[in-house]
């Protein structure tokens, strides 16, 4: 696949009760502030999990989901691999206690 593809980063979390609105204030007045300077992004997405009584969907371990969009695959990767992320990370780990999974997705269609 070509580095010039669009790619997005994916973060699940799921966060202790007692800081979930601390959690969502910070997302969407910090990180998003951070996301909008990161060369390449194009913007991030936040979602809470949805329920689904159905056979057709699994059940989502996790909260919360932030979906960062970047113009290409080579601007992902440098953005995992910089100063910036390990930066994001470590306040992150500061701030808020739960677990979290990280994946990342080259687009493929169109």
């Amino acid at each position: 696949m070509s580095p010039t593809r669009p790619a997005i980063f994916l973060v699940k979390a799921t966060i202790a009760p007692e800081q979930e609105a601390a959690f969502n204030a910070w997302y969407d007045n910090v990180r998003s502030s951070e996301a909008a300077r990161v060369p390449g992004c194009l913007g991030m997405r936040r979602y809470a999990a949805l329920p689904l009584d159905s056979t057709h969907a699994g059940a989502e371990p996790w909260q919360y989901m932030v979906c960062y969009e970047f113009d290409s695959e080579a601007a992902l990767q440098a953005f995992i691999h910089s100063d910036t992320l390990r930066a994001m990370t470590n306040d992150y780990d500061t701030r808020f206690a739960g677990t979290r999974a990280r994946f990342a997705y080259r687009q493929i269609y169109p």
